[in-house]
């Protein structure tokens, strides 16, 4: 039986990466710094994977153990691995990387033929070749010429897109498919519910072997794929989330079907796609407006996924990053020439309106527009640096539209609470 070491035993190894491994014929270890979830996953034989769709269904996971990550234990397990990988974040990767690089050096001195192939599965671009410079950075510290060629020519580092929502799960208060709590529901600490709809797409060019994993898309344009989604579900996600904090809601399907915040969302979704579609060539206007649509009309409007604002509005500092889903499209609309972002522009607005005195993120930013306004949040987070012509386009864009937020919106005691 192949195996397959994962870091990271939250919702998405449990939910997405882990079952997909498993249902190839993989034994799946987690390794994370959760002690009681590693105890907890070793004190089972099975957990259950909710589907959360209209028609509700669940599977079963099996042939998986756990070990803490910084246990030395963790080391014995890379002799025998075939694959690794991650859904820790991208911010923890560094975290990992020194212990990683001193597994592979275990997996050299017994299995020095052995080809691995890591996948580091996290939003945003470039995660694995992230993860392969810190990597090699620990790894090649003192190592011999054998070693050195050993990592170069026989470890890959695919970078992938993931896109599955997986969010916080309670079985016992699970709803079914209209939204309704389920009348008999059941499971344990370790079960997951996730949508219906995932999509793995791994750089089929970097990797080392034939894994042959159910559900995994193997493809040349990653990029392309990884934008795709780090634009649309990304951006339509944030987008009516922070709408949705400025409004009142609680959870994402709530707010879509706030006909103005969903109006922003499509709008938003339609300028970052003008931009994708003129700089990556193998999607076409056809199938891109189709993939929208799943987005919005389907997936995130799914009463059974109770997929709460406050979750996916957490750490605005990254998702006001400039190449990340809010910046990143907005900016690819001003290079590729297609049109003013003037929903984008509402989203990133919306996104420094933020307020949650437990997230230091959003407390920073309330503090850096009380002391320099929202120009300086623009400047110091999202990189667009003064005297560039389409960055201060756009710096000028979302001043007005988080000036005009305040009318605009029909409702927000939230927004109007706020003294900035």
């Amino acid at each position: 039986m192949p195996k397959a070491i994962h870091f990271g035993a939250g919702n998405i190894g449990r939910g997405f990466i882990g079952p997909l491994l498993v249902d190839s014929g993989y034994h799946v270890t987690f390794a994370d710094v959760n002690e009681s979830l590693i105890d907890s996953l070793n004190a089972h034989d099975h957990y259950t994977v909710h589907i959360l769709s209209q028609r509700s269904s669940t599977t079963e996971v099996t042939d998986f153990s756990g070990v803490v990550s910084t246990s030395p234990d963790l080391l014995d397990e890379f002799p025998t691995v075939d694959l690794i990988t991650t859904s820790v974040g991208a911010q923890i990767l560094p975290k990992i990387a020194p212990t990683i690089a001193k597994g592979l050096k275990r997996l050299y001195q017994e299995r020095p033929d052995a080809l691995v192939d890591i996948i580091a599965c996290e939003n945003g671009v470039g995660a694995s070749e992230i993860l392969r410079k810190e990597v090699g950075k620990h790894f090649k510290k003192d190592a011999s010429p054998a070693e050195i060629e050993f990592f170069d020519k026989r470890v890959g580092f695919a970078n992938c897109s993931v896109d599955r929502i997986v969010p916080p799960f309670d079985p016992t208060k699970a709803v079914n498919g209209n939204g309704e709590k389920r009348r008999k529901p059941k499971g344990h600490e370790l079960d997951v519910g996730v949508e219906d709809f995932y999509e793995w797409v791994v750089d089929q060019d970097a990797l080392k072997t034939d894994h042959n994993i159910h559900g995994m898309k193997l493809a040349r344009d990653l990029l392309a794929y990884v934008e795709r989604k780090l634009f649309t579900l990304n951006t339509a996600h944030a987008t009516i989330a922070y709408l949705g904090w400025l409004k009142g809601y609680e959870t994402v399907n709530e707010a879509i079907e706030d006909k103005q915040i969903y109006d922003i969302a499509k709008g938003a979704v339609a300028e970052s796609g003008r931009a994708l579609l003129k700089k990556h060539t193998i999607f076409s206007k056809d199938e891109h407006e189709r993939y929208i649509n799943t987005i919005l009309d389907r997936r995130l409007k799914n009463p059974s996924v109770q997929d709460e604002i406050k979750r996916v509005c957490r750490a605005p500092k990254r998702k006001l990053g400039r190449n990340d889903r809010l910046v990143g499209p907005a900016m690819m609309d001003y290079e590729y020439g297609v049109g003013k972002p003037t929903n984008l522009a509402k989203s990133i607005a919306a996104a420094i309106w933020y307020s949650d005195k437990d997230d230091e993120d959003a407390v920073a930013i309330r503090d850096m527009v009380g002391e320099g306004g929202v120009e300086k949040v623009l400047r110091e987070v999202s990189g667009l640096k003064k005297g560039t012509k389409k960055a201060d386009q756009l710096v000028d864009h979302v001043v007005k539209a988080y000036g005009d937020l305040r009318s605009e919106l029909d409702t927000s005691t939230k927004l109007n609470g706020h003294a900035n």
